[in-house]
């Protein structure tokens, strides 16, 4: 019995007449057209394909785009500028950086510089954590988080063909950051008994055999075999992989078809979502905007912090001074010697000072009491755990003041959220 073909084409184009239809309403009641940003650098044939049917979507659903070519021999801080205007172009609600960059650029600083609630590819480790720590796939769809589009793609094909997950084993063979380890979160949001399979796992074929759900992200043609699948489990194939026979995914559609319950195909299948689900997050993002809730999306890198400029006569808010604090600190241990600071030490105090602030913002995110008493109990040991480690770091005695000032204003901040736990728990 040969294999339930599961069609990402047709389900893509019913995500995009959706999203068409979701995006006309924005437009009408909050004049809001959402806009995505596309930056290419370099001349990749590939990229330079991606982008202009990314562009061609956007057009076709009535999005504003706009794309920024730059030369292979671009400086990162030129892109990283490039970044940071459309983080402020209140016409861009999504960017995109293409990828691959040039070999000189560090990809993971580039993609930081990307303000978490513009982030559509999903890429920031801000937008990580939030959905990697989502209790379920409810609360995703209520935060409206953005997800990384493949993966993303991946649930949408498993929901419109009613293939159950819940309870169900789930075997994703590749452990990439753009694949494996995002749809291994996501098939855990949704309750399934998840493995993550690599190229190092013993018996590799008999831990697939065991899927109901088996997914292959490895970029190895033909890879996965007819006698690593389950009788009856659906087998979703990102895989693309081009060969003198033409395109072919991660698995061996032929033989496996014969075995499996649903198979997407290669192409035609999961890869076929992925610009339909960038112009869905695209569209969220904009409604997130039209709402209001994206101020309390955001998270700085140390780098960010370290150029902020001095509030001036601002209210009272306590993100706010967890921030300015957070600055501080960096300041403060990036003045102390090297030859005298315990690196460990200086590491620990840096991540501490900057979770108490996060974990705080995720706080007034939480959709229930239980969930904001659990964070705010987090940034609370957070600032504790500031005060310890600024207490073990060494340095010259003219730093010994603004040290002790630091570790007072972490007793204060830990004393606010002490009063804040108290207060919420009565």
């Amino acid at each position: 019995m040969s294999a339930t073909i599961i069609d990402g084409k047709v389900v893509s184009q019913e995500i995009r007449e959706e999203v068409k239809k979701l995006a006309a309403v924005l437009k009408e009641e909050h004049g809001i057209t959402p806009g995505l940003a596309f930056i290419l650098v370099g001349n990749n044939p590939a990229s330079e394909v991606y982008v202009r049917n990314k562009a061609k979507a956007c057009e076709a659903l009535g999005f504003y785009s706009i794309t920024e070519k730059m030369p292979e021999d671009v400086s990162q801080q030129s892109v990283i500028d490039k970044v940071a205007e459309f983080n402020e172009d209140g016409r861009v609600h999504g960017i995109l950086v293409q990828m691959p960059l040039p070999k000189h650029m560090n990809e993971y600083e580039v993609i930081e510089a990307v303000h978490p609630s513009k982030d559509v590819d999903a890429l920031h480790p801000f937008n990580i954590g939030m959905y990697s720590q989502a209790k379920s796939w409810d609360e995703i769809m209520k935060k409206r988080l953005l997800l990384p589009c493949t993966p993303y793609g991946m649930m949408i094909l498993l929901e419109k063909y009613g293939i159950e997950v819940s309870g169900k084993k789930a075997v994703v063979v590749g452990r990439s950051n753009l694949g494996g380890k995002p749809t291994a979160a996501l098939l855990l949001s949704k309750n399934a008994t998840v493995t993550i399979a690599h190229s190092r796992t013993e018996n590799l074929r008999s831990v697939c055999r065991d899927a109901d759900i088996l997914v292959a992200v490895i970029g190895k043609a033909n890879f996965i075999k007819k006698d690593f699948i389950k009788p009856g489990a659906a087998v979703l194939d990102v895989g693309i992989n081009r060969t003198d026979s033409g395109l072919v995914g991660d698995v061996d559609f032929e033989a496996a078809k014969e075995v499996a319950g649903w198979i997407t195909p290669v192409p035609g299948g999961v890869g076929a979502m992925t610009i339909s689900m960038l112009m869905k997050n695209t569209y969220m993002a904009a409604l997130r905007k039209a709402e209001g809730t994206n101020s309390k999306h955001e998270i700085l890198n140390s780098k960010q912090i370290r150029n902020l400029k001095p509030h001036k006569e601002t209210r009272f808010d306590l993100e706010e001074r967890t921030e300015r604090f957070s600055k501080r600190v960096i300041h403060f241990v990036d003045a102390v010697p090297k030859d005298i600071a315990d690196n460990e030490i200086v590491k620990q105090v840096v991540r501490s000072a900057g979770s108490i602030g996060a974990n705080y913002i995720e706080a007034n995110e939480a959709l229930s009491r239980k969930d904001f008493l659990m964070r705010a109990k987090i940034s609370r040991k957070e600032a504790k755990e500031t005060r310890y480690w600024l207490r073990l770091i060494k340095c010259p005695p003219s730093q010994e003041d603004e040290r002790d000032a630091l570790v007072e204003e972490a007793t204060e901040i830990m004393k606010i959220l002490g009063a804040i736990v108290t207060k919420s728990s009565q």
